[in-house]
């Protein structure tokens, strides 16, 4: 099923995300042709059990689809929508279709007003939230989780974008919610606490989609060194180069193993921990690998012509985002620190160990 969903996926993005989409889209146009051919092959709903209308594959595997999209600058939602559905389905909500996003929803306040609740407060930069027809987030009120569902035309909506032209919008909630938008949560995703579990979702899909995105800037970074020619020989013959080249490929590697790593943790109780590892180490990368392949690249790279730089802005934002790897490797450290192993290599080497809450 894997070989299945990731072909058609492939298929999909190479035939039409291009060059041209990608500027299209940071320049504010949202490809909606595209993101129907997406629900129409189902791939937004991967992520949800078959029971409630998906696949019934592998969590890791529906998260794979993150990882392709990265690696094809796809400048839509379905890193978002495929988690958004899977909270949706967890809660019992309906899963209302289109394109959706998803927010980290701490600084929201819950109120109560007989059956009916009530929620206000601002969620900042939320990703493609004026292209979204919903945003999906978790708050809490009276202690129990709520799962969120908020109509994205009755928010108010300040748009922003990031480094690569890509929706990053802040947005004033104000809204009364109906038993469709709002839910408990009676299990949460891996033991993560309310307040974290979009965090960790979030950084989930972010450390896949780098990964991914990381694999296309080596792969386009040796084609330039095999194609560009200096003093007479491809420039990749250069020993700078093919250091570059070396660095970039264990850097990329080492941030697919640890995103995959993270992905197949998924609703387990290592998952905090896993993903801590996984964004903390795909953010150290991307700042390595970015750096490394404009300097393949040369002036080249930085030009509107060249597609290098959609890539490298992306992953740039993305290490950023739903905690830098500054914030994770904090996580990793206050693990590491209240660990009942009695050493730090039986922690580092503990397939199960759970750590703190990410």
């Amino acid at each position: 099923m894997e070989s299945m969903i990731f072909d058609m996926a492939e298929r999909l993005f190479r035939d039409h995300v291009n060059h041209g989409l990608r500027e299209a889209a940071a320049g504010g146009q949202c490809p909606e042709a595209l993101w129907t051919q997406i629900e129409e092959a189902g791939l937004h709903m991967a992520l949800v059990p078959e029971a409630d209308g998906g696949f019934g594959v592998p969590a890791s595997e529906a998260l794979g689809l993150i990882r392709i999209a990265g690696a094809h600058g796809l400048p839509l939602p379905l890193a978002e929508t495929l988690v958004a559905n899977a909270v949706l389905a967890r809660a019992g909500l309906t899963l209302p279709g289109g394109r959706l996003t998803i927010a980290e929803g701490g600084s929201l306040e819950l109120t109560r007003s007989g059956k009916a609740l009530h929620a206000k407060g601002h969620l900042p930069i939320v990703p493609f939230a004026r292209w979204a027809d919903r945003i999906v987030t978790i708050a809490a009120i009276d202690g129990t989780d709520h799962v969120l569902s908020l109509p994205v035309k009755d928010l108010s909506i300040a748009p922003g974008q990031d480094l690569a032209g890509m929706p990053r919008d802040d947005v004033e909630v104000d809204l009364a919610l109906t038993e469709a938008d709002a839910a408990p949560l009676s299990r949460s995703f891996g033991g993560s606490q309310s307040a974290d579990v979009m965090r960790g979702l979030g950084a989930l899909s972010r450390s896949l989609a780098m990964a991914g995105a990381m694999e296309s800037i080596l792969t386009m970074s040796v084609e330039y060194a095999n194609d560009r020619v200096q003093f007479g020989r491809p420039i990749g013959k250069f020993q700078a180069i093919q250091q570059y080249l070396a660095t970039m490929a264990g850097e990329a590697s080492a941030s697919r193993v640890a995103a995959e790593m993270a992905a197949d943790s998924y609703d387990t109780p290592t998952f905090a921990l896993a993903v801590a590892a996984a964004k903390s180490r795909t953010g150290e990368a991307a700042e390595t690998i970015g750096a490394l392949a404009h300097q393949v690249h040369g002036a080249i790279g930085y030009t509107q012509e060249h597609a290098l730089h959609h890539f490298t802005k992306r992953i740039w934002s993305w290490r950023d985002e739903f905690g830098s790897e500054l914030d994770w490797t904090r996580d990793l450290g206050r693990a590491a620190l209240t660990s009942p192993h009695d050493t730090f290599w039986h922690f580092i080497t503990d397939s199960t160990a759970q750590g703190a809450p990410a």
